[in-house]
């Protein structure tokens, strides 16, 4: 598990811009983007957008 200045590749985290709870898969710090999976949907958001999912978002996550 890769850890970029306390963000954890496959951690969750939920993610301002797109609303909505988001796995890391990779993070680049030089350009301050992570790419992030939402089930089958892959993206990059901005490191800014991400915050620690709260246990509720995290239950929600799993429940899909």
């Amino acid at each position: 598990m890769k850890i970029e200045k306390g963000y954890k590749v496959g951690s969750l985290y939920f993610s301002r811009s797109k609303n909505q709870v988001v796995r890391v898969t990779e993070i680049s710090n030089k350009m301050r983007v992570a790419l992030v999976k939402h089930h089958d949907q892959a993206d990059e958001v901005y490191l800014s957008d991400l915050v620690k999912a709260t246990s509720e978002q995290v239950k929600e996550y799993f429940t899909r």
